[in-house]
């Protein structure tokens, strides 16, 4: 893959503001710097990296709804039901956040939905909450088969329809 100028720039950028906030994957993946993402991916860069509270790479961009994020981070083979200090999975981030479409992705590669929280709620519980929105609570009301047949994406983060 080659990168524009523009692409290196946005790296650079990320990387010259990221003292503060965190580690360079952890603030790429958390602003939807997708370029920068993809070339620290494909640096070696440890995808396992810890922000505030122990979150991951994977769940800012879930709760961010950066999808394209998601799915180049699973592709790269981070860790797809790791918690955090409340135990929050990317998934869990997810509906949180009400973004059906990185919900989606984590489903369609097999997040698991049974995980809870330190407080005991899981995604599907949280998604039965008033306010979610109707498209990711439908997402979560889904039955194991009906998951099974969702879309999912290659390693290089591109869609696969089965």
């Amino acid at each position: 893959m080659e990168f524009s100028s523009t692409d290196w720039v946005t790296v650079a950028l990320t990387e010259a503001t990221l003292s503060h906030d965190g580690p360079p994957l952890y603030v790429a993946a958390q602003r939807g710097c997708i370029a920068a993402v993809k070339v620290m991916c494909e640096a070696g860069s440890n995808l396992e990296v810890t922000g505030p509270r122990n979150q991951r790479p994977l769940h800012v961009a879930a709760a961010g709804g950066h999808a394209g994020i998601v799915a180049i981070l699973l592709g790269a083979g981070c860790l797809i039901d790791v918690q955090d200090e409340d135990g929050n999975t990317p998934l869990i981030s997810a509906v949180l956040n009400g973004q059906a479409s990185s919900a989606e992705i984590l489903l369609a590669v097999g997040a698991d939905v049974t995980l809870a929280r330190v407080d005991g709620m899981t995604a599907r519980h949280i998604a039965e909450l008033p306010g979610t929105p109707k498209n990711l609570h439908e997402l979560m009301a889904l039955g194991d088969e009906e998951i099974a047949g969702l879309e999912e994406f290659s390693p290089g983060g591109e869609l696969v329809i089965q």
